[in-house]
């Protein structure tokens, strides 16, 4: 089968790979698709936490091929999160915190392939009819979740995201969704801004001052130590801020200890998904949101591999479909 192969850091290839074997307690798929994360580009890059050689990609959608527990040729995703039950953190329920956890494309085998043998519980089944390009969503709408279960998100909260991305944008639905509050998006593209504006009728800006608006709740989306900077300068007194984006290891932020004392902020980070896969596939299967329209750039395998190295970037959303 082919894959995308990254040896190393900064070596990235299409290689042909040896099909995997279907073990027991496993169900072999045929990926359909898969998208490209901006983890992926910090795996290319070394900026993250990785084991190489590796196959990326753990946002994935596939069909059933062979399963002792699965019906053949239904359609799943896959949560890429596996922690091992054993350790203090997964006997307290924390699993996304386990001290032993491993990842699908990021520290074992991922979904830039044409097959993936999983773990039986880690495949979540999906209604036949909900189109692909909205199921790719799963992963990163299941990790979301979370990030509002750790906030105090309510339903009359003011809502601030940094950046305006697949991630923000989806914030930015949800929280519209789920309250009667102010939603705002703050992004310095201006081409992302009038995709979020006339695509998705979601508000957005370039800068807020702080001097003049808060905000309830501020999620930082941006993968950048300075979004974290401004999400604290954004949040009101009492309020939250929710640090949701994957910044480079060892990236500091410059952030004023006076300011979270002062403010009685409360900061957090907010790391996968915790139990949070099957309310992602809930909300998928209700087709309540317009996620597909965030996919703005469909590639080959062979195209994978510009975006993932960063020649290459997504007006919005980029994702290889297996045709």
């Amino acid at each position: 089968m082919k894959a995308v192969f990254i040896e190393k850091p900064h070596r990235i290839e299409i290689k042909e790979l040896d099909t995997p074997l279907n073990m027991c307690g496993e169900t072999l798929i045929e990926v359909l698709v898969c998208g490209v994360c901006a983890t992926d580009l910090k795996i290319f890059k070394g900026e993250t936490l990785a084991t190489y050689p590796l196959v990326p990609g753990h946002e994935i959608v596939g069909k059933v091929v062979e399963s002792e527990e699965f019906e053949r040729s239904i359609l799943v995703t896959i949560d890429p999160n596996k922690a091992c039950g054993k350790c203090d953190y997964c006997r307290e329920g924390k699993v996304n915190l386990c001290k032993n956890f491993s990842a699908i494309g990021v520290t074992r085998s991922g979904g830039f392939a044409e097959f993936l043998s999983v773990d039986n519980n880690l495949i979540y089944p999906l209604t036949p009819n909900i189109p692909v390009k909205t199921a790719v969503f799963a992963e990163p709408l299941s990790c979301i979740v979370n990030g509002f279960n750790v906030s105090s998100f309510n339903y009359v909260s003011d809502i601030a995201i940094i950046g305006g991305g697949p991630i923000g944008a989806i914030v930015a639905m949800l929280a519209k969704r789920f309250s009667v509050g102010e939603t705002v998006i703050v992004e310095i593209d201006g081409k992302r801004r009038n995709f979020l504006k006339n695509e998705l009728e979601l508000e957005t800006t370039d800068y807020i001052d702080p001097n003049k608006h808060l905000f309830d709740v501020v999620f930082d989306c941006t993968g950048n130590p300075k979004g974290v900077e401004i999400a604290i300068s954004l949040t009101k007194m009492g309020g939250n801020t929710v640090v949701f984006g994957v910044t480079e290891k060892g990236a500091k932020s410059s952030i004023e200890a006076f300011e979270i004392y002062r403010k009685e902020l409360k900061l957090v980070g907010s790391f996968i998904n915790s139990f949070t896969m099957s309310t992602a596939v809930k909300i998928l299967n209700s087709r309540e949101f317009n996620f597909d329209s965030l996919v703005t750039d469909e590639l080959s395998l062979e195209e994978t591999v510009s975006y993932i190295s960063g020649e290459k970037t997504a007006e919005m959303k980029a994702v290889w479909m297996n045709d």
